[in-house]
C-alpha cells in the first residue's frame, strides 16, 4: 500500500497539498481507498476512491485505478475523459478477476490556476468539502455512477461540474470511512459540524491542518475503525 499511495508532496504544481491513509485493522496497510495528485499541463488533477471489497483482492483494484488515473491524467482530454478510462480500466479488471459486481466510488477533481475554479466529477462518492472565508460546506453536483457501473446509466457520462477554488481556500476529499465512523451510541462521524467546531470564523487554514485536525479529532469520536479512512486536502498555493 505504501508503494500505491506514494506520499503526496507538500506542494503539487499550484497547490498546496496534504494526505492521510488509516487502515481499519492496527498493523496493517491492507485496504482498498485511494487517493493521488498529480500536476499535469491541464491543471491539478487528484483522485479519492474507494473500492468495493477488501484485503488483497481490493489491493490489486486498486492498483489497476492507480495506474490508469496516473496515465489518463497526463494524457485524456478533460475530466471525464479520465473517468472514462477508468471505467474501461475497471470492466477489464471485472472481466480479468472475474467479478461481475466489481466497483468503485471515487471523486475526481481539476484546478485551473488561472481561472482559479476546480472542476469536479464525482462517481457515487462523498461530496467534496470546502472551506472558505471562514465558512464550512459540501459542494454538490450532478451524480454518475460508481466506476465501473457506469454502462448502467443511459446518459453518455459523468457530468463535469465547477466551483470557485481560490486563495485561502481548502478542498477536503475524503472516503466514506471517515463519515461513517460511528461513536459508542451509533452516531456517525460529524464531519462539517467538526469542521466549523475548528475551523469557521477563523484564519484560513491550510491542507495540512485540515488533515491533522481530523488525524487527532477522529478518535475522541470512535475508538475503533470498521472501514478504511483516506483523505486528500488541497489549496491553491499563494502565488498563483
Amino acid at each position: 500500500m505504501r508503494a500505491l499511495l506514494r506520499p503526496v508532496p507538500h506542494q503539487v504544481g499550484h497547490v498546496l497539498a496534504a494526505s492521510l491513509y488509516r487502515p481499519s485493522e492496527a498493523g496493517t496497510m491492507v485496504g482498498g481507498d485511494l487517493f493521488d495528485i498529480r500536476a499535469t499541463r491541464a491543471g491539478e488533477r487528484a483522485i479519492v476512491g474507494d473500492v468495493r471489497g477488501k484485503g488483497l483482492p481490493a489491493v490489486r483494484t486498486v492498483a489497476a485505478i492507480l495506474g490508469s488515473f496516473r496515465e489518463a491524467a497526463y494524457e485524456a482530454e478533460d475530466l471525464p475523459a479520465v473517468a472514462a478510462r477508468l471505467e474501461r480500466r475497471l470492466a477489464r479488471e471485472a472481466e480479468e478477476i472475474p467479478d461481475e459486481e466489481l466497483f468503485a466510488t471515487a471523486v475526481l477533481i481539476e484546478y485551473d490556476s488561472l481561472a482559479h475554479r476546480v472542476t469536479v466529477t464525482n462517481h457515487g462518492h462523498v461530496e467534496p468539502v470546502l472551506i472558505s472565508c471562514g465558512e464550512v460546506r459540501m459542494l454538490e453536483g450532478p451524480p454518475a455512477l460508481p466506476l465501473g457501473l457506469g454502462g448502467l446509466a443511459a446518459a453518455d457520462g459523468p457530468v463535469a461540474w465547477s466551483h470557485r477554488l481560490t486563495r485561502g481556500d481548502v478542498l477536503l476529499l475524503v472516503t466514506d470511512g471517515l463519515v461513517e465512523a460511528r461513536d459508542t451510541s451509533g452516531v456517525f462521524y460529524p464531519l462539517v459540524d467538526r469542521l466549523r467546531h475548528r475551523f469557521e470564523g477563523r484564519a484560513a487554514p491550510g491542507p495540512a491542518d485540515v488533515v491533522n485536525f481530523l488525524n487527532t479529532d477522529l478518535p475522541r469520536h470512535t475508538r475503533n475503525l470498521h472501514d478504511d479512512i483516506a483523505m486528500l486536502a488541497i489549496a491553491p498555493h499563494s502565488h498563483t
